[in-house]
């Protein structure tokens, strides 16, 4: 496999650690929410394991059709037919329905704004929403992944009130304690996630605050809705290990609050620089591998490992998006023996890189290289700021003192393509 030939347009290989949240678990960070996939049977299987092993399925229902459903031309009213035997079946009413269909209504061309209309009159207390669950538009520029978003944060309302608070979005889970929490706790600001709320109206708190961070470009366009429709500026901060592009996201964050923060940021600092000597002086020259699946940004974590005298020997990646350019290409520079593999080339099903040793940041790494040195993480996971980069030294200590048992992780991960 050469180092540019692995990012060619070719047959893919869906190895058993690919996946990640999946529009399902995503889904379900709305408080008081349920989820009616309208699809063929064997599109919902996967969604079906999905919601099983990640303890949602109560949040969970589907209605299947088939070849005569569509035939017959009563495809729209069954939709309707099925939202009003499904709310006669569940013990409580959710205030938000997210009712996905899958390619097959990409291919029919349904026009979804008349029933969410006419649910909407049956049902006034409940937000309806269309949402995709269509691989096939996955290269385009609106993928479920991001029209998720933008349906999740279009239940905000705008509010007359503006608090104290920062949003953080575009980024699964976040963590209790970290530096971005406790700095703006010392201005006087409280961080808000979707995740930390178990009641909707709680959750439409997020309407009334000052700034949101978006932490992933998913949730890019629900950003720019958010601003236009709410009036809530956004301010860039993805995910990042490089103690830089911490400080430069700090900045832009002082800038947009009119405080600055900088001066604040300085303990955790130094606290994510002497985790990285620790880390370095146990791991020393022990090659690395990158995981894209466990980062978002795989080239920058790479980037700031090599330039951290950490010895980067892999990144596996299936692109090279736009937003990490300039890292891939300041990467290449430090490492000019890098191996860059794509994890869906149908090369990896020969595990060719099973006689190499390899410390690993993710298990779709430690998949195809059969390493026993794993670090458990995936999208981003509880990472933020200095204090991700403190909690991602300490993983790679772990995982490279500790053998991993990588099928474990793979099935309490609960996958999903």
């Amino acid at each position: 496999m050469s180092q540019c030939g692995c990012f060619e347009q070719t047959l893919h290989y869906v190895s058993p650690s690919h996946g990640g949240w999946g529009v399902v678990r995503i889904a379900a960070l709305v408080p008081e929410s349920h989820h009616l996939f309208v699809c063929p049977f064997a599109c919902g299987r996967h969604t079906a394991l999905g919601g099983e092993m990640n303890g949602i399925k109560e949040q969970v229902s589907y209605l299947f059709i088939d070849e005569a459903d569509i035939i017959s031309g009563d495809y729209e009213q069954m939709i309707i037919n099925g939202v009003d035997d499904l709310f006669e079946g569940l013990d409580k009413i959710p205030k938000v329905l997210f009712i996905f269909t899958a390619c097959l209504d990409d291919l029919l061309g349904t026009d979804h704004e008349p029933i969410l209309a006419e649910l909407s009159e049956k049902y006034p207390d409940v937000q309806f929403r269309h949402c995709k669950m269509n691989p096939i538009s996955l290269d385009s520029k609106l993928p479920p992944g991001v029209t998720l978003q933008m349906n999740m944060y279009s239940l905000l309302e705008k509010s007359t009130e503006q608090k104290n608070t920062v949003n953080l979005i575009g980024i699964n889970t976040v963590a209790k304690n970290g530096d971005l929490r406790d700095i703006l706790a010392q201005k006087g600001y409280r961080l808000l996630h979707i995740s930390e709320y178990d009641g909707f109206e709680d959750f439409r708190e997020m309407s009334s605050s000052k700034l949101d961070i978006l932490a992933g470009p998913a949730a890019k366009m629900a950003s720019k809705d958010m601003e236009k429709n709410l009036g809530i500026p956004t301010v860039e901060g993805y995910v990042t290990y490089r103690e830089q592009d911490i400080d430069a996201f700090y900045t832009r964050l002082s800038e947009a609050l009119g405080e600055n923060l900088l001066p604040l940021t300085a303990p955790y600092r130094d606290k994510a620089r002497q985790k990285i000597a620790e880390a370095k002086a146990v791991i020393g020259d022990y090659p690395i591998a990158v995981d894209y699946q466990a980062v978002l940004r795989p080239f920058s974590l790479a980037l700031m490992l090599a330039e951290n005298g950490f010895r980067v020997a892999m990144v596996a990646s299936d692109g090279i998006p736009a937003f990490e350019q300039e890292n891939y290409e300041r990467l290449m520079e430090l490492v000019s023996d890098l191996l860059l593999v794509n994890p869906l080339h149908h090369d990896l099903v020969k595990f060719g890189l099973t006689d190499k040793d390899f410390l690993c940041i993710g298990f779709d790494c430690g998949y195809i290289t059969a390493s026993d040195k794993v670090a458990n993480l995936m999208e981003d996971d509880y990472m933020y700021g200095y204090d991700g980069v403190c909690r991602l030294m300490d993983m790679l200590i772990a995982a490279f003192n500790e053998k991993a048992d990588v099928s474990e992780m793979i099935e309490k991960a609960g996958l999903i393509i």
